[in-house]
């Protein structure tokens, strides 16, 4: 068996482990704690379990334990600093934390060589992975997808250089993405010019999903698409078509690959989902519950909301050190509050920021983890910390449509209005299809509206009414828009038929609505008091 993480490559069967095509010398007791640590990475590994194990019972000290994890950290370019590839967990033990592939034998095929070879150049975010004898995927629990380099009409040269610079973007975007195996570039540019058989592709790489795309240009416009192919139905899953003035190259091929990104990281969330059926993701199978719990999570409904959040919480408690689990357990919980199907209470927000924690502890390079921490300050109305929480979600990953979403409707709620507004549009230009676009439309109502422009509000929060026109806190951005455009009667009605579905919802009951600012909180309450929201 191999294992294969960043640019190493730890062989059980020949006791080597080497970085590329150098071997390096790793005493006999140092390869066994790292060999030990790689095959237990889903879960903690305790002081004892590695006593047992590695020093056969003997009694050893604390102290020689650390000496011994020290040692592999130095063998594998790691640090007791950095933890970049072995996390010491305090009071609990030690957890290998890196991506790995693996690899059975010691002679991999051509497909096993293509996928270490693009590990190493790309440094892309990994999948584990199983391989047959052959070299032929067998099971992959993180969605792995080759982009083909864009195609282009026509001979000019700058087209076909745009098209190029495209494909690397797009690859080293998709690459950022902790979620997502992506083969590397040098790999992908062979299929350059060739005719594609895009199912071919897919077995030769192991990949379940292919991106492809085309450049167009003619009278001063360019056209530029891409697909996303999923290669075992060869179902196109998502299109993208945009059209722009052939003016600034650079900015269209920035704004393009960000919209690609965004959009392909939703899509494989929601398509992992759907390929998981439900008797899978109730088996103890860690990467089936997961993948099925994204999936449910962006229904937004009561029920798939709460199997989302039962999914996450099973795998919780089976690793609590998971951090994907963790931040799926905070956003379940979080959307279930915003959505109205659970009490909005003291209770529930400390649920919130307890799994939040657990998900920036054990994954701090991941941009949901962060993202998560970002909502949980937002509900205790620690506005600034989650601005800071957001801006790390998106240092990881530019291109986290989310993270500027709830960025913007943390701002809104922060009454910075102007901020709030230009974080959400971005929100919607790089990711036009998410299933979550209601939120962005109300963080723009709210905004425009706290900003005394209410018409640009209305026309928002009309947006949120023609996509979910349940969602009680839509309801309250549509009557305090009405309001303010003179729309008394509608804004009645509106309220009449909140307090239909939900007789709960009054003044005091929003005091847990986390403004920023006392006169904002007053300036909605003034206009929803006129729409006949009630003190009680």
């Amino acid at each position: 068996m191999r294992y294969l993480f960043e640019n190493w490559v730890l062989d059980v069967d020949k006791r080597e482990l080497r970085r590329g095509a150098d071997t390096v010398s790793i005493a006999p007791q140092v390869f066994d704690l790292l060999d030990y640590l790689v095959r237990n990475r889903e879960h903690v590994v305790s002081k004892d379990d590695l006593i047992d194990t590695i020093w056969k019972g003997r009694i050893v000290s604390d102290a020689a334990v650390t000496t011994r994890v020290n040692a592999v950290r130095v063998a594998i370019g790691d640090n007791g600093d950095q933890q970049r590839l072995i996390k010491t967990l305090p009071r609990k033990g030690f957890r290998f934390v890196a991506e790995v592939l693996e690899v059975p034998g010691s002679a991999g095929g051509p497909n096993a060589e293509t996928l270490v070879s693009s590990a190493n150049e790309s440094a892309a975010s990994g999948a584990r992975t199983q391989f047959s004898s052959a070299g032929v995927r067998v099971e992959l629990e993180k969605p792995s997808v080759a982009v083909l380099p864009f195609d282009t009409i026509g001979g000019d040269p700058e087209l076909r250089s745009f098209a190029d610079g495209l494909t690397d973007d797009v690859i080293t975007g998709l690459s950022r993405l902790p979620s997502i195996w992506v083969i590397a570039r040098n790999t992908m540019f062979t299929y350059k010019g060739h005719a594609i058989d895009v199912r071919k592709v897919a077995r030769d790489l192991a990949v379940q999903y292919v991106l492809e795309g085309s450049v167009r240009k003619g009278s001063n416009r360019l056209r530029m698409t891409a697909q996303l192919i999923e290669a075992e139905t060869g179902r196109h899953i998502w299109v993208e078509r945009t059209d722009r003035p052939s003016e600034d190259l650079f900015e269209i091929q920035d704004e393009f690959t960000r919209s690609v990104v965004a959009s392909v990281q939703t899509q494989l969330i929601l398509s992992e989902g759907r390929r998981t059926k439900v008797k899978d993701a109730t088996a103890n199978d860690t990467g089936r519950q997961l993948a099925r719990s994204w999936q449910r999570l962006y229904d937004l409904t009561a029920e798939g909301l709460a199997e989302s959040r039962m999914l996450a919480e099973k795998v919780a408690e089976q690793d609590p050190s998971n951090g994907e689990a963790a931040r799926l357990v905070a956003t379940g919980i979080w959307h279930q509050m915003c959505m109205g199907y659970i009490p909005w209470d003291a209770h529930t927000i400390a649920q919130v920021v307890a799994s939040a924690k657990r998900a920036v502890e054990y994954s701090p390079t991941n941009e949901h983890a962060h993202w998560s921490m970002g909502f949980a300050y937002l509900l205790m109305t620690q506005h600034e910390q989650a601005v800071v929480s957001l801006h790390r979600s998106l240092q990881i990953n530019p291109n986290f449509s989310l993270g500027f979403g709830t960025l913007g409707t943390v701002l809104a709620w922060a009454g910075r209005s102007d901020e709030s507004i230009s974080n959400n549009e971005t929100a919607l230009r790089i990711n036009p299809r998410d299933p979550s676009l209601f939120f962005r439309h109300f963080g723009l109502a709210l905004a425009h509206y706290l900003a005394r422009r209410y018409a640009e509000g209305l026309n928002h929060a009309s947006e949120v009414m023609q996509l979910r026109p349940e969602w009680w806190l839509g309801r309250l951005i549509y009557a305090a828009c009405l309001i303010k455009n003179d729309k008394t009667t509608e804004a009645n009605r509106t309220i009449a038929e909140l307090r239909r579905a939900r007789p709960e919802v009054a003044i005091q009951a929003l005091g847990m609505l986390p403004f920023s600012i006392t006169a904002d909180r007053e300036h909605f309450f003034e206009a929803l008091r006129l729409a006949g929201l009630p003190e009680t």
